[in-house]
């Protein structure tokens, strides 16, 4: 229920849905350039990710474009998921910043040398 709630948050604004459709598109399509020889539209792409019904996609085409628009769906929904994490910690004082939440909960990204993160990065 939490992840459909988070995906309500990113549907209705603007400008976070408008990204995501962005992303999905670039990604659809470097992910098909680089493992066909045929090249996928992009033209196309995007009005399929408007409207499944539209865009001239083979029936490849539009299983591999369903596939990434997951992934990229589950990306941004465990992003924001991430960030509410972060600042209810901090708000909690269970962890000081970004950088502590880093280190603590996210192990996979290293925090650089000079020990700045701006709140975007723990993304």
């Amino acid at each position: 229920m939490l992840m459909q709630i988070i995906d309500c948050l990113i549907e209705q604004d603007p400008s976070l849905s408008a990204r995501r459709t962005i992303d999905m598109r670039r990604y659809i399509v470097n992910r098909w350039n680089s493992t066909h020889e045929e090249s996928i539209d992009e033209d196309a792409v995007a009005l399929f990710l408007c409207d499944e019904s539209r865009g001239n996609l083979t029936d490849e085409q539009r299983i591999f474009a369903k596939e990434c628009r997951e992934e990229i769906t589950a990306c941004y929904r465990n992003a924001v998921f991430q960030m509410f994490q972060c600042g209810e910690m901090m708000r909690r004082h269970l962890v000081s910043g970004p950088e502590e939440y880093c280190r603590n909960f996210l192990s996979q990204y290293t925090v650089p040398c000079n020990k700045q993160l701006s709140p975007c990065n723990v993304l």
